[in-house]
């Protein structure tokens, strides 16, 4: 698979509530950073956490990607997230950068 195609389905297997499969698309040691660099996740067990926590608070969360580019080893996203639990927000925009090493995703870098 085209690292375009990993993230989708990284992004399907979310929706599916399926942590496991999303997991398999990372690589152990991948790093999610905001934008002014600080890390928000240091390996494939902060983000798995993070994830199971993210689909229990808000079950209903989805991820729409109006635009999308791919070049090399890096996948950008443009990022509408929609469904969370009452009282969270209507909507979050972000782009979020993704860096591959091989067939695995290595780093995301969050935009917003």
């Amino acid at each position: 698979m085209e690292p375009r195609d990993i993230v989708q389905a990284a992004i399907d297997a979310y929706h599916a509530h399926d942590l496991d499969r999303c997991l398999s698309f990372y690589a152990p040691d991948v790093v999610v950073k905001r934008a002014d660099g600080t890390i928000a996740m240091d390996g494939a067990e902060a983000v798995s956490a993070r994830y199971a926590k993210s689909m229990s608070d808000h079950p209903n969360l989805h991820y729409d990607i109006p635009n999308r580019i791919a070049v090399g080893p890096y996948v950008i996203d443009e990022e509408r997230v929609t469904g969370y639990s009452p009282g969270g927000p209507e909507v979050v925009r972000a782009v979020l950068v993704y860096r591959f090493d091989g067939a695995l995703i290595r780093e995301i870098l969050i935009l917003s």
